[in-house]
């Protein structure tokens, strides 16, 4: 990874709002949205379904365009990317958790978790093994090592999910997003996952934004925010986080 961004705030949302067309009439998701992360921070986003998590996730994870204001990544200002732009900056600098594991069923676990590495670049013999290696570590610091080479469909879906996860963390990203990625997992599965993030943030400065509604994943978080119809919230440090988790 390159070295822990230090320019200021790694994302910056400014007065950003989010309009659909559903028919002749605009759904209009998200209102006036401001927000920073900091390189290393976890920040938690929670609220009701259907309230705009996973578009806002979808905005800060560069897979979507907001309708008005600003939104600035690792420095740049990717309100006037092209599509191609803004893949090739999220290729570069960001991991993404979805809600399904959306892995490919013709790769085993241990080529799904590589599939970032060979997108950047052509690896050559003696960068493979060593990304097969990390490949490796991180499954079996997420309780797969005996997975390594098993497909998805021999897989359950906790297992799934642990893969997911370390695919988005294999390429060390400054930015990891992450839609509910802990929602399949047991107590054992989430204590291994949350740990991983934790070294992530502490050895690589990686900040975490990361909808969620798992107890342990809201009191691991630097800030927790909340959203209610489209519009975000900070919630006070005295708030008691097992009420966010409607």
């Amino acid at each position: 990874m390159d070295a822990i961004f230090k320019g200021g705030a790694l994302v910056r949302l400014t007065g950003v709002h989010k309009r659909y067309r559903s028919g002749e009439s605009s759904v209009h998701a998200l209102h006036d949205i401001n927000l920073h992360v900091e390189a290393g921070e976890q920040v938690v986003v929670c609220g009701p379904s259907g309230h705009g998590k996973t578009t806002l996730l979808n905005l800060i994870g560069l897979l979507d365009s907001a309708s008005e204001g600003t939104i600035t990544v690792a420095g740049t200002t990717i309100t006037t990317l092209s599509e191609h732009a803004r893949a090739t900056l999220r290729n570069a600098i960001i991991g993404l958790v979805f809600q399904s594991a959306s892995l490919l069923p013709v790769m085993t676990a241990q080529e799904n978790v590589l599939l970032p590495l060979v997108l950047r670049a052509q690896l050559k013999h003696a960068e493979l093994k060593a990304a097969q290696d990390l490949a490796a570590e991180l499954l079996g610091r997420l309780g797969l090592a005996a997975q390594v080479r098993h497909y998805p469909a021999r897989l359950d879906a906790s297992q799934r999910q642990r893969v997911a996860i370390a695919r988005a963390l294999i390429a060390q990203p400054r930015l990891v997003v992450a839609d509910e990625p802990t929602s399949r997992l047991d107590s054992g599965s989430l204590r291994m996952v949350l740990d991983l993030f934790a070294a992530c943030q502490r050895e690589h400065g990686t900040a975490f934004v990361i909808s969620t509604r798992d107890q342990p994943q809201l009191t691991r978080a630097t800030r927790v925010l909340q959203l209610n119809e489209g519009r975000l919230l900070d919630v006070p440090a005295h708030a008691p986080r097992r009420a966010l988790q409607a």
